[in-house]
C-alpha cells in the first residue's frame, strides 16, 4: 500500500521537457555522461530515448555550461544561446516573459502565455501577473534547461502553443557530494553564497540540501529621494530534497522556498522640447542612472513548493507520477518618475510636469496543484513505443491593484492634492498656487479586487512505429478548461464600490495533436530528416474590467482558444565524431490570435473615464522562420575546445484582422517582441597547466537584429527594437578541488533601450539594460 501511495504521487524525471544539448560541457560532465554529450538520453516525449532519435527541433543547456558562461542573474541567462528563442527583460522579473518561434511577448499579455513553463515537468506559468516568467527559485541548483520549440499540444496541451520550456532540478545522488560557492559582484556590491549537499545515507535513500542568500548594498539605478537603488536584490532561496530508490520504485520528495527583494523597473524621462507634450511643452531629459520620485518601488516574491517525483518500472511498462502544490505571492510598487522639488521645478519652469504622488501598487497571490500521471512501454519488440497519461490542473488566484490618482484636477497653477480621506494633503508647489478645495472633489484612486480559478484536466496518448530506418509517430490530447473570475473596484482607501462588481466564467473543449515521419539514415553520420506537423493553443479566459454605455468598443467579458497549426522539417547529423550539426525550417498559422484593444473611453469623451483595456480574438497571424545551429569538441593541444553556434530568422504578421472593431492590429503589420534575427555563440577552451591545476576561458555572445516593439495599431506607431550585440567573458583556474574565476557582464559596455515609450509618436521615457559588470567567484567541490 505504502508503494502504491508513492507511486500514484509523483516524478516528473520522465514527464520532463526537451533536449538537444548544446556540447559545451565541463570534464565533470562529460564523466558523468560517459563522455559523448551528443549520445544522451532524453525525456522530450515523456520517455527516455536517445537526442539522436528525437525529431524535433530541441536544445538544452546544461548546470556545467551555464557556470562555465558565469552567474546565472535572470531567465534571460538560461535561454541566450537557444536558437529561436527571446526573453523580453524589461528589467523586472515580474513583468519579463520568453517567446518562441513568432509567438511575441506584447500581444494580450494579462492572457496566459504561448510558451509552456515546467519545472521537473510540472506546469508552473498562469495568467497572473509574474506567471509568465520563472521564479528565481527554479534555476538555483539544476540540472539542465530543456526547450522544445514549436507547438507541444499533442503531450503538454495548454499554451504549450509554441514550444516548451523545461528546468530539471538536479536530484538526490547515491553519493557524497557537495559545494560552496561564493560570488560577488563588484559595480552593485552584490554577494551570493550558495552552498549544497548531496549525501547518501544508504543505498536506496540519498538527501540533498541546499541554500543561497543575496546581498547587496549598492546599484546602477538610484532614487536619491529614497535614498534606494532600483536594481537591487536581498533575500534567500532553499531547497531539500529525499530520494528513495529501492527494487522498481525511484521516488523523490521535493520542499523548497523563496523570499527575495527583487530589482524593480525605473523609466528615464526623454520628452523633446518643441511643444510635443502638453504637460511638459519645453521638454524634458532625466539622468540614465539618477531618478528621484516621491512614491516607493520596489518587487517582493515569496514561494513555497512541495514536489513528488515518482517512477515504478512495471515490467511490461513504466509508471511515471509528477506531483506538486505551490503557492507564491508576488508584490510590486512603482510610482510616478519625478519627485516632488523635480515637479515644483518644472511648475516654477511654466510647465504642468507629472503629478508626483501617483502610487500603483500590485499583490498577486496563487496557489497551484498540478498532477500527472502516464504509462509508458513498448511491444513488438520495440519497433512499437507507446505512451497513455492523464494530467490535472488547478490554480486559485487573487490580484490586487491600487493605484492613487489626484483628488483633485491637476492643472497648472493649482496646488496638489494628495494624502487619505481621514488626513487630506494639500502641497503649494509655487507660493501663487491657489489651495486645493475643500472637501477635495474626487475619488483617491481605485482599489481593483480579481479572484479568479481555473481548472483544466486532460488525457493524452502517443503512439511510435519503426520500420527499419523509417519512423511514424502521433500524439493527441483532449484538454477540458473552466475558468471563473470576479472582479470588484473600490474607492481607494474606502469601502465604497465603484461600479458593479461582475463575475465572468469560460469553458472551453480542445483537441490538439502531432504527427510526425523521419528516416536515419545506415551510415556513420546517423543522419536524421524529418517532417512533422503539430498544434497547440492558448487558454482563452475572462477579461476583467467594467462596462461602460458610452464606449465606442463594447467591452467583452470572455475570449476564445487561439489555435496554432504549425509545419516542420528538419535535419540532424553527426558530421563528424566530434561536431554535430541540425537546421530547420518552419510555417504556423495561428487563428483566433488573442489581442488586447481598449473600449475607446477618455476622461474627455462621452465616456468621462479612462480607457477600458481588454483581450478579444483579432485575427489570423501567419509566421515563419528557419533555425540552425553546431556544436563541436576538439582537442587542441593538451587542451579542450567546444564551441556553440546559432543563428535563427523568424517574421509574423496579422495577415488577416476582422473589421468592424477599431484598436485591432493593422493588417499586415508585425507581431511585437520578435526580433528578425537572433544568434549566439559560445567558446569555452580548458588546458591543464599542472598535474592539479586547470586553466579555462569562456567567451559567449548573443544579440539580435530587428522587430518591432509594440502592436501596431491605427493609434500607435511602429516603434523598432533596439539591435544589440552582448559579449561575456569568464576566465580562471581549477586547483583540486577550488576553483576561482573572474567574469564581465557586457564586455563592451554596450547601451540598450530596452523598451522605448511613445505618445502621439513623440518619445516619453526609456528602460535602459545594465551597464558593465565584473565581478569573481571561489567555490569548493566534493
Amino acid at each position: 500500500m505504502g508503494n502504491l501511495l508513492v507511486t500514484t504521487a509523483g516524478l516528473a524525471l520522465l514527464a520532463g521537457t526537451p533536449a538537444y544539448a548544446q556540447t559545451v560541457e565541463t570534464d565533470a560532465a562529460q564523466q558523468s555522461q560517459g563522455g559523448n554529450s551528443n549520445d544522451i538520453t532524453v525525456t522530450a516525449r515523456r520517455r527516455e530515448e536517445s537526442i539522436k532519435d528525437v525529431p524535433g527541433t530541441i536544445a538544452a543547456v546544461t548546470a556545467e555550461q551555464l557556470e562555465a558562461k558565469g552567474p546565472v542573474v535572470g531567465t534571460a541567462d538560461l535561454l541566450n544561446t537557444t536558437p529561436g528563442i527571446r526573453f523580453n527583460d524589461v528589467a523586472s522579473e515580474n513583468l519579463a516573459e520568453l517567446s518562441i518561434r513568432g509567438s511575441g511577448t506584447q500581444r494580450a499579455t494579462s492572457a496566459d502565455s504561448g510558451v509552456g513553463l515546467f519545472v521537473n515537468g510540472a506546469y508552473v506559468g498562469s495568467s497572473t501577473l509574474g506567471g509568465r516568467n520563472f521564479k528565481t527559485l527554479d534555476y538555483f541548483d539544476l540540472e539542465r534547461v530543456e526547450v522544445l520549440q514549436g507547438p507541444q499540444g499533442g503531450l503538454y496541451g495548454r499554451n504549450s502553443e509554441f514550444g516548451v520550456v523545461n528546468i530539471v532540478l538536479a536530484k538526490p545522488r547515491f553519493e557524497n557530494s557537495g559545494y560552496v560557492r561564493d560570488t560577488f559582484t563588484a559595480e552593485s556590491n552584490q554577494n551570493r553564497l550558495a552552498a549544497v549537499v548531496n549525501q547518501r545515507l544508504s543505498d536506496d535513500i540519498a538527501v540533498r540540501i541546499g541554500a543561497e542568500t543575496y546581498g547587496q548594498s549598492k546599484g546602477f539605478y538610484y532614487d536619491p529621494t529614497n535614498r534606494k537603488y532600483y536594481d537591487r536584490t536581498s533575500g534567500w532561496t532553499a531547497r531539500g530534497q529525499i530520494r528513495y530508490r529501492s527494487g522498481p520504485l525511484d521516488a523523490t520528495l521535493l520542499l523548497d522556498a523563496q523570499d527575495l527583494d527583487l530589482p524593480s523597473f525605473v523609466n528615464s524621462l526623454v520628452v523633446p522640447g518643441g511643444g510635443v507634450n502638453a504637460q511638459l511643452p519645453q521638454g524634458f531629459t532625466q539622468s540614465r542612472f539618477t531618478i528621484p520620485h516621491s512614491g516607493q518601488d520596489g518587487l517582493q516574491q515569496k514561494v513555497q513548493r512541495v514536489m513528488l517525483l515518482a517512477d515504478y518500472d512495471l515490467g511490461w511498462a513504466r509508471l511515471t507520477s509528477t506531483t506538486m502544490g505551490t503557492r507564491w505571492r508576488s508584490r510590486q510598487q512603482f510610482a510616478a518618475a519625478v519627485d516632488l522639488a523635480t515637479e515644483i521645478a518644472l511648475q516654477q519652469s511654466g510647465q504642468l510636469g507629472i503629478y508626483p504622488f501617483g502610487q500603483t501598487t500590485t499583490d498577486v497571490k496563487d496557489r497551484t496543484f498540478y498532477q500527472d500521471l502516464h504509462l509508458a512501454g513498448e511491444a513488438a519488440g520495440g519497433r512499437l513505443t507507446w505512451l497513455v497519461g492523464a494530467e490535472g490542473l488547478v490554480q486559485r488566484d487573487t490580484y490586487r491593484r491600487t493605484a492613487a490618482t489626484s483628488p483633485c484636477l491637476f492643472r497648472l497653477g493649482s496646488s496638489l492634492c494628495t494624502g487619505t480621506p481621514t488626513e487630506p494633503v494639500c502641497v503649494k508647489p509655487l507660493p501663487t498656487s491657489t489651495n486645493c478645495p475643500t472637501p477635495f472633489p474626487n475619488a483617491f484612486g481605485t482599489d481593483n479586487n480579481t479572484r479568479q480559478r481555473v481548472n483544466s484536466f486532460a488525457a493524452y496518448a502517443s503512439l511510435q512505429y519503426a520500420l527499419g530506418p523509417f519512423t511514424l509517430s502521433g500524439e493527441g490530447r483532449f484538454t477540458h478548461d473552466y475558468k471563473r473570475s470576479a472582479l470588484t473596484v473600490y474607492s481607494l482607501y474606502t469601502n465604497r464600490v465603484v461600479g458593479t462588481p461582475t463575475a465572468f466564467s469560460f469553458k472551453a473543449d480542445q483537441p490538439t495533436w502531432t504527427f510526425t515521419a523521419s528516416y536515419k539514415t545506415p551510415d556513420a553520420s546517423a543522419t536524421l530528416l524529418y517532417a512533422k506537423v503539430g498544434t497547440g493553443y492558448r487558454a482563452g479566459a475572462v477579461n476583467n474590467g467594467t462596462f461602460n454605455d458610452a464606449a465606442p468598443n463594447p467591452f467583452v467579458d470572455t475570449y476564445g482558444n487561439e489555435n496554432t497549426v504549425s509545419y516542420e522539417t528538419g535535419v540532424k547529423s553527426s558530421i563528424l565524431d566530434t561536431v554535430f550539426v541540425r537546421a530547420s525550417a518552419y510555417l504556423s498559422r495561428t487563428t483566433d490570435a488573442i489581442t488586447s484593444i481598449n473600449d475607446g473611453c477618455t476622461v474627455t469623451n462621452a465616456c468621462g473615464a479612462a480607457q477600458q483595456i481588454f483581450n478579444v480574438n483579432g485575427g489570423t497571424i501567419h509566421a515563419r522562420g528557419f533555425e540552425v545551429a553546431l556544436d563541436g569538441r576538439f582537442a587542441v593541444g593538451t587542451g579542450k575546445l567546444s564551441i556553440g553556434l546559432n543563428a535563427a530568422n523568424q517574421r509574423a504578421r496579422f495577415h488577416d484582422v476582422p473589421t468592424g472593431v477599431s484598436g485591432l492590429p493593422v493588417q499586415g503589420s508585425t507581431v511585437a517582441q520578435i526580433p528578425d534575427w537572433t544568434m549566439s555563440a559560445s567558446v569555452d577552451f580548458r588546458q591543464p597547466i599542472t598535474d592539479v591545476a586547470k586553466g579555462f576561458v569562456n567567451l559567449s555572445y548573443s544579440g539580435q537584429r530587428g522587430g518591432g516593439q509594440d502592436t501596431v495599431t491605427i493609434a500607435t506607431p511602429y516603434i523598432p527594437m533596439s539591435d544589440f550585440d552582448n559579449f561575456n567573458a569568464r576566465a580562471g583556474v581549477d586547483v583540486g578541488k577550488v576553483q576561482v574565476a573572474l567574469f564581465v557582464r557586457n564586455l563592451t559596455d554596450q547601451q540598450v533601450e530596452v523598451l522605448k515609450f511613445q505618445q502621439a509618436g513623440y518619445p516619453l521615457s526609456v528602460r535602459y539594460n545594465k551597464p558593465r559588470t565584473f565581478g569573481g567567484s571561489v567555490s569548493y567541490r566534493w
